[in-house]
């Protein structure tokens, strides 16, 4: 390894000037030659069964080459899971917006027009549009036939349910009977949230003279997303092409695909490729929103602020499939009373399809609703037993040799120091102004290795080029963070290295982003490859220098003899000598996860959890007593990283959180008419710009070195679980009660401090 320490120092982004100065190409920039124009026909009911479909018409329009609906495309389900859903209806189209049929044509005009005129009959249905409704008996079933589905062994399905875990340690019952605790009991209401990425979804596909299939995209998963598609239209993966673009942001919402199954599927009946591209409505009907929902909480403590029992539900509000949705509501249960020792815990998660769009793993997918709920419901806890929040919490966090709510035992565990930091940030023992509050909160999050393999290059004009088939998507993990892991054993710049964005041609694999993976499992795959590179250059570097390896160093990209400054040999020399190219390559190692009791889990299949991270919150704001205006004055949020690959990205992902933690918490809701009709423009979604954002400050702490390279843990989703939790803690602390339900508006303010 070089003696210039790269990895570790603050680094500007190495896409950030292409970015800024226009010059940065997304999906919707590429240039694709006689390129039809594809829309989509989308049911205008929340439920219906379609009962004929008849495109003749449309087929005969001027300009249309390609009409697809259910009648010819393959009629496979979706596997993720639970198989209940198809490409178009079958025969059910089951929320307002769903596709049910696609247009392919010369023009965007004429693609409508023909849209237009495709016949469709449909018997409508009642829908069910609020999931504590479709728990009732009585309710209508939004899949019918859902008997006859396939599904995974430890997967739940039943009516309306479709998902369930459940988390049970010691007797909770026995617990809340005693005569010397305090009881507490709550009720909780989530709105559902947009991801809020920039860029809407775009994608365009050209089938190619051998069969295969060429696809432009910009998506967080473009090898798994290659492999369904191809699996899908019974093509051969090898044959079936992903580009990624630079993504325009994700958070979640572009893992799953939307517009690549169109483009895809209009494609396989042309001899013309087509582009799909989505206006921002059009986006926000595919867009995956943050899990609604509602929980109920009730905790037992003693009067010196011993917590012993814990009981807490959620039911997420999942849409019409499956989707991704099991994850938030298992995620949910492993949060419920984290990071807090509690003897006696029942912790339960359902999952439930409502005719609605489907939801997704937006970032920190159940963090946000768990965390809100839990902190404010022992934040008011804590007020009934006359202790400070701080105080409560800190009593009861976790500590080294703790378990977790499935039984791991617990190491390098920072709740406290998080905690602290955050309140000395704060200033929490200073007194406030009338009006003004300041409320604090605390979890755990988990780190995950994604399987990764990456390629690096040395050339013979002594570029470095590095493929790692990890997507950019605005964090800068593939852009700088890999870059400077792979510049760091190769001593060069990091901005000597060429990053191939992800792409299925270059012999690379990622299993995408998401789940705090991205830089940690294609971190070791890059470093693998760069190690590797690193040896096959000392190796030549030895015979043209006529030295052992072991006196031989690399930087600048040169390989020197120590002691002999003027004794050295450029990467392009080594290159030529073998033979134009000296490659690298690695791949991720598994990580197996932390032993946990099976005993205490029920259908929960993410129940330890590999090197988990501590962050913690605090927020001051200001609250008008007369109207309910909360207006957020700072946020400081303290994070466990392990290791902060490029500080200056870790501080990113911080802010990025704490702005986003402001939105869910006070304006952000997708709205749904009595129809069940979407509204998903961003002028009826009040999502904060900067000019909203509070002063935010990012603590960082590496004091406990975790599982990935170089010792970092997953840094991109904890810093949005804990802000609207402190949020909502502060405006109790100002005015003595907060809403339990998102967002925060002023009227639910105005109302909570009523009501108090």
């Amino acid at each position: 390894m070089s003696d210039g320490t790269i990895v570790g120092t603050r680094r500007p982004r190495l896409d950030a000037a292409p970015k800024v100065t226009g010059d940065t190409r997304y999906t919707a920039d590429v240039e694709i030659a006689h390129a039809l124009c594809g829309v989509i026909r989308r049911s205008p009911h929340p439920f219906a069964r379609v009962k004929r479909l008849d495109a003749s018409r449309a087929e005969s329009m001027p300009g249309v080459h390609a009409v697809v609906h259910a009648g010819n495309t393959p009629q496979t389900p979706f596997d993720l899971g639970i198989k209940d859903q198809h490409l178009f209806p079958l025969p059910y189209a089951r929320y307002a917006g769903e596709p049910v049929a696609a247009v392919a044509a010369e023009t965007e005009a004429q693609a409508r027009a023909a849209a237009d005129a495709i016949e469709i009959a449909y018997e409508v249905l009642e829908p069910v549009l609020d999931a504590k409704r479709a728990l009732e008996n009585e309710a209508p079933l939004v899949h019918p036939d859902w008997q006859t589905y396939e599904k995974l062994a430890t997967r739940v399905l039943r009516g309306n349910v479709c998902g369930h875990n459940r988390i049970r340690r010691g007797d909770v019952d026995a617990e809340f009977s005693r005569t010397d605790v305090v009881i507490h009991e709550s009720e909780f209401r989530f709105s559902a949230g947009l991801p809020g990425y920039i860029e809407p979804r775009a994608a365009a596909a050209r089938r190619e003279p051998d069969g295969g299939l060429t696809v432009w995209c910009g998506s967080q998963s473009p090898y798994d997303n290659r492999d369904e598609l191809a699996k899908f239209f019974g093509l051969e993966p090898a044959r079936v092409r992903f580009i990624n673009q630079f993504v325009g942001g994700a958070f979640g919402g572009k893992i799953l695909m939307a517009a690549e199954w169109y483009a895809a599927a209009l494609a396989l009946h042309c001899e013309r490729p087509v582009r799909v591209i989505w206006s921002r409505r059009e986006d926000g009907l595919h867009a995956y929103p943050r899990h609604a929902g509602h929980a109920s909480f009730k905790t037992a403590a003693m009067k010196d602020g011993t917590l012993v029992a814990m009981r807490a539900s959620f039911v997420y509000d999942t849409g019409a499939y499956i989707g991704y949705g099991t994850g938030t509501s298992q995620i949910s249960t492993m949060l419920a009373s984290a990071p807090y020792r509690i003897s006696a815990i029942d912790l339960e998660g359902t999952l439930v399809y409502t005719n609605k769009q489907v939801a997704g793993p937006v970032r920190a997918p159940g963090g946000p609703q768990a965390n809100y709920a839990k902190e404010l419901h022992l934040d008011e806890l804590a007020a009934k037993l006359g202790i400070d929040p701080l105080d409560f919490r800190l009593h009861n966090a976790w500590r080294d040799g703790d378990e977790g709510p499935g039984g791991q035992t617990l190491s390098g565990v920072r709740v406290q120091e998080t905690l602290r930091a955050c309140a000395d940030a704060i200033g929490w023992e200073k007194p406030v102004s009338a009006g003004s509050g300041r409320g604090i909160a605390c979890t755990w999050w988990f780190s995950a290795c994604g399987q990764s393999r990456a390629r690096i290059e040395i050339g013979a004009d002594g570029r470095v080029r590095l493929a790692a088939g990890n997507p950019e998507v605005g964090t800068g993990a593939s852009s700088t963070s890999l870059p400077m892991m792979a510049a760091q054993i190769l001593g060069v710049d990091p901005a000597a290295i060429d990053v191939v964005l992800a792409d299925t041609a270059t012999d690379t694999y990622d299993s995408g982003v998401g789940g705090s993976s991205s830089t940690f499992g294609a971190g070791m795959a890059v470093s693998a490859a760069a190690n590797d590179a690193r040896a096959k250059l000392l190796a030549r570097a030895e015979e043209a220098l006529e030295a052992r390896a072991d006196d031989i160093e690399l930087r600048g990209g040169r390989a020197h003899v120590r002691g002999a400054p003027d004794h050295s040999v450029p990467f392009e020399s080594l290159a030529r000598a073998a033979g134009g190219t000296i490659a690298g390559e690695g791949e991720s190692t598994e990580q197996d996860d932390p032993e946990f009791d099976e005993s205490l889990t029920e259908t929960h299949g993410f129940s330890s959890w590999l090197a988990p991270s501590y962050t913690a919150s605090a927020a001051e704001v200001d609250v008008d007593r007369e109207t309910g205006a909360v207006s957020v004055r700072r946020i400081v949020t303290a994070q466990d990283v392990g290791f902060a690959i490029n500080p200056v990205g870790v501080t990113g992902q911080i802010e990025g959180g704490a702005v986003m933690g402001v939105g869910w918490a006070l304006t952000e809701a997708l709205g749904f008419d009595e129809r069940g009709h979407i509204r998903p423009d961003l002028k009826d979604y009040m999502m904060p710009t900067a000019v909203d954002a509070p002063h935010i400050e990012t603590i960082i702490i590496e004091s406990s070195p975790g599982a990935g390279p170089f010792g970092l843990k997953g840094a991109g989703e904890p810093p949005i679980t804990t802000p609207p939790a402190a949020i909502a803690c502060a405006i109790r602390d100002a005015v003595g009660a907060a809403p339990h339900e998102t967002p925060m508006t002023p009227e639910r303010v105005w109302r909570a401090l009523r009501g108090r």
